[in-house]
């Protein structure tokens, strides 16, 4: 009897341990966020709960194709991060040139808008961040690049919505070798 209480005894005791430890690392290294308005649509809809990491970036640096949790004027943002430091970034009719290179991004035809800008190197620390919704989205086009500091998470998946799993990413925006 008393090695049947002992094990009781134990195995409480790593239950509770493993559910603080999971709730410590809910609360330091992961949120959710809901999406709200139609910017990244059809990745995310509006109304999305997101799993984000707030601490992916002392793992893996910012990617291109990333889709990401960044703070503009106060305000939290969801996008896509399209260039990446040292990139030349422009768009020709709505198509993304990212160095030199016009990039097929499959975004559909009602999603996009016919922007065209000029390119130009980003900085040292410097992303150029878009969203899906090229129509509706309000990115990088309008208040320009992005500095690391301004980056909260990476979005890592849908947890509650209409597509729950993974984000799709987009094969086109992949880094080089």
């Amino acid at each position: 009897m008393p090695f049947n209480g002992r094990l009781i005894h134990v195995l409480t005791r790593v239950l509770l341990f493993t559910v603080m430890a999971l709730a410590a690392a809910r609360v330091t290294l992961f949120t959710t966020y809901r999406v709200a308005g139609e910017s990244m649509r059809e990745t995310l809809q509006d109304g999305d709960r997101i799993l984000v990491s707030e601490i992916d970036w002392f793992i893996h640096p910012v990617m291109r194709g990333d889709t990401v949790i960044v703070e503009v004027d106060d305000e939290v943002l969801v996008k896509r991060v399209v260039a990446c430091p040292g990139d030349r970034i422009g768009m020709d009719n709505g198509s993304v040139l990212l160095n030199d290179v016009l990039i097929d991004e499959a975004i559909p035809d009602y999603l996009d808008w016919d922007d065209t800008f000029p390119q130009y190197q980003l900085g040292e620390d410097e992303y150029f961040i878009l969203g899906d919704h090229r129509r509706v989205s309000v990115d990088s086009r309008d208040f320009g690049p992005v500095a690391t500091s301004q980056f909260i998470g990476k979005v890592l998946m849908c947890v509650a919505g209409a597509d729950v799993g993974p984000l799709p990413s987009l094969p086109a925006l992949a880094e080089d070798g």
